[in-house]
């Protein structure tokens, strides 16, 4: 019977001294080198005999990365990133072997992997970048948006999202049959004001109404709620919308905001005003869905008519719309809605 072919030797020192990695084969008791493979020696010279961590290292003690004992101790490989002074690193591998009369060494082998750190620092720095494009494109976008939305001058919502907020708020009132209220809100005498004073007075006028409008701008100066909605109607009118707000309650609303407006002359930047004989005053009007109105469109109708007769009853005062068609229902469907 013919025996198989034996395959090819190798003469294991041969096989190791081929390696392009740094192999060192230690005494994990002494910590001496019992064995280098060629690569070692051409990086290190000849250190058989000699303590590992003095003469690869050159630690006067066991390296604060030396990870030998615990393979030593699990049997495991372990392994360790080494950075270096001159910001190379070294990837330290140890793996325990057992000798012919039965003796533990490890077997330690070093890889430059400073090629491979470099190239990763790379990739987390371009990943950061593109974070950091992403995140000002987003904030760029939402400054787009917010810049399509609102007036420029008073930083209030302009006249097209304040339509579009208040279909979509009836709606709401509509589903929760709960009730939503308008007031518009026009300054008297302002055409006086700017003619008296120019436009540079007349915009800080409309900016400090704003101001008063909305309280997510000023906190505290403002007499709106969190949940209300102000917006520039157009011009010196203004417009607040107010959700889960009844009749008598937009009344008192209107009547405080009326009061704060004749105080505005008390600011600063709007003293001068006071020289005048005209006082700075508003004229509001009142409108509230669904009793004076049953669709979007007819409110500000009736808030833009109680408006007029506030003006014709001598301004400076606050008025409730009429009633719309007592036989008309009270929730009547929104279009859309």
């Amino acid at each position: 019977m013919a025996l198989p072919p034996e395959g090819p030797q190798y003469d294991p020192q041969v096989l190791l001294n081929s390696q392009p990695v740094i192999i060192t084969v230690i005494d994990p008791l002494t910590h001496r080198v019992v064995f280098q493979n060629q690569t070692s020696q051409n990086k290190f010279g000849d250190i058989s005999n000699l303590t590992c961590h003095e003469k690869i290292a050159n630690c006067p003690t066991p390296c604060a990365f030396c990870k030998m004992p615990e393979a030593v101790d699990t049997g495991k490989p372990t392994a360790s990133e080494v950075p270096l002074p001159n910001d190379e690193y070294l990837l330290v591998q140890w793996a325990q072997v057992q000798t012919a009369n039965g003796s533990t060494h490890i077997v330690e082998t070093i890889t430059d992997i400073t090629a491979t750190k470099r190239q990763q620092a790379e990739a987390e720095g371009l990943v950061k970048r593109l974070s950091n494009t992403n995140r000002d494109l987003m904030q760029a976008n939402q400054l787009l948006r917010d810049q399509s939305i609102r007036d420029s001058l008073t930083g209030l919502y302009n006249h097209s999202h304040f339509q579009e907020t208040l279909v979509h708020l009836c709606s709401l009132a509509l589903r929760s049959m709960r009730p939503l209220s308008l007031l518009f809100i026009d300054l008297d005498n302002f055409k006086q004001i700017n003619d008296a004073h120019g436009h540079t007075m007349g915009d800080q006028v409309l900016r400090e109404v704003g101001w008063l409008l909305d309280s997510q701008q000023a906190p505290g100066r403002g007499t709106a709620r969190s949940s209300d909605f102000s917006a520039r109607y157009g011009g010196e009118e203004f417009a607040l919308i107010l959700p889960d707000t009844s009749m008598d309650g937009a009344l008192s609303a209107a009547e405080r905001l009326r009061h704060r407006v004749t105080t505005l002359t008390m600011l600063p930047e709007l003293t001068g005003l006071n020289t005048h004989p005209l006082a700075l005053t508003c004229s509001i009007g009142v409108a509230t869905f669904p009793i004076h109105a049953s669709i979007p469109s007819d409110l500000v109708v009736a808030a833009d008519a109680a408006v007029y007769a506030a003006k014709t009853a001598g301004k400076n005062c606050v008025r409730l719309a009429s009633p719309a068609n007592p036989a008309a229902p009270l929730f009547a469907p929104l279009v859309g809605s």
